[in-house]
């Protein structure tokens, strides 16, 4: 083994390294953002229309939604279309010069050759439990919260 590739492996595995933290850290953020949020809206209730908030207040949170429903479109979209967006890129295996995505005869099954009750990839979360653990996330994230809020009080 050469030292250059040496370094190219200790490079890939901080990369490695790097990426593992990166759920971690911006599902803390969330926690953080969901925090201020319910402290924001306590606040805000007592704020009345006349009195108002200074512009450059507004604009934040105007900007801070936005951002957040961004990544969220993202991701949703992603975990429920990711996986036909991958299956669009591959090239064609039977090299007739047309993908095999477009090689699918309308009305085919798309789970032939599946097994009945087989596991969906890691990290997939199948379509018809996503509302369901998403919001039973919420509901954990909001006790936490309550229950924080309860302490301090």
């Amino acid at each position: 083994m050469r030292e250059k590739d040496i370094k190219e492996g200790l490079a890939d595995l901080a990369d490695v390294a790097e990426r593992d933290h990166e759920v971690q850290m911006a599902r803390a953020e969330l926690y953080k953002i969901a925090k201020y949020s319910i402290k924001l809206h306590e606040m805000l209730k007592g704020v009345s229309e006349t009195a108002g908030l200074e512009g450059w207040v507004q604009s934040k949170i105007t900007k801070s939604a936005d951002y957040l429903g961004s990544v969220y479109h993202h991701l949703d979209y992603d975990m429920k279309f990711g996986e036909q967006v991958e299956e669009a890129k591959k090239p064609d295996a039977d090299g007739d010069g047309v993908p095999d995505w477009a090689d699918k005869k309308p009305g085919k099954d798309d789970n032939a050759g599946k097994k009945k009750g087989s596991k969906p990839k890691k990290g997939v979360v199948p379509p018809q439990f996503q509302k369901k653990n998403e919001d039973t996330y919420k509901e954990s994230i909001a006790n936490r919260l309550a229950k924080l809020l309860k302490e301090k009080s």
